[in-house]
């Protein structure tokens, strides 16, 4: 049994949602490829692009591994690119987090020369200046939904949805 957020879809928002702002050079820095949760959410933002009508380019996505220093290292990337993205959607605020910090350090304005986007929302996302938008996930209903299939198993019920795929939402925040 396992209970998980639709990262997919999760993604594939928040590269909409970079779109809606009017960003049609987006960057994407991954997490780790060997799991589920990195390439779901590499699989989003691939989708949302197509959907969306935007040229997939090889260059604007950088395999970070959702440390601070991949992110940090993905923007100097980002950077040095003839046509760097105006917008970047990180696998997890560790990373827009790195971001951010090269950016400031270069004297790029976020969200004024570019927009980040992270996910997770970890606390510090929250309170930092500009306020990170990231995609947030349903604690309090992943864990009821947690409680209620390992109370099921101990009782040794049958389950009936032994696979639960909640959705995430993104926090609008100041880097957008």
């Amino acid at each position: 049994p396992a209970v998980a957020i639709d990262n997919f879809n999760a993604i594939a928002e928040s590269v909409a949602y970079a779109i809606s702002l009017g960003h049609e050079t987006i960057g994407f820095l991954t997490g780790l490829d060997d799991s589920d949760v990195g390439t779901h959410r590499l699989s989003g933002y691939l989708n949302s692009l197509e959907a969306h009508g935007i040229t997939y380019r090889n260059d604007l996505v950088f395999k970070g591994n959702y440390s601070f220093e991949s992110g940090f290292s993905g923007a100097e990337h980002f950077l040095a690119l003839a046509d760097p993205p105006t917008a970047i959607i990180c696998a997890n605020d560790s990373m827009a987090l790195g971001v951010m910090k090269k950016l400031d350090a270069c004297g790029i304005s976020v969200p004024g020369d570019i927009s980040i986007i992270g996910f997770d929302d970890i606390a510090v996302a929250s309170q930092i200046t500009p306020a990170l938008t990231t995609t947030t996930a349903p604690v309090q209903d992943i864990a009821m939904h947690a409680v209620t299939l390992l109370i099921n198993l101990i009782e040794e019920r049958q389950i009936s949805m032994p696979h639960i795929t909640l959705r995430a939402r993104l926090a609008v925040r100041g880097t957008c």
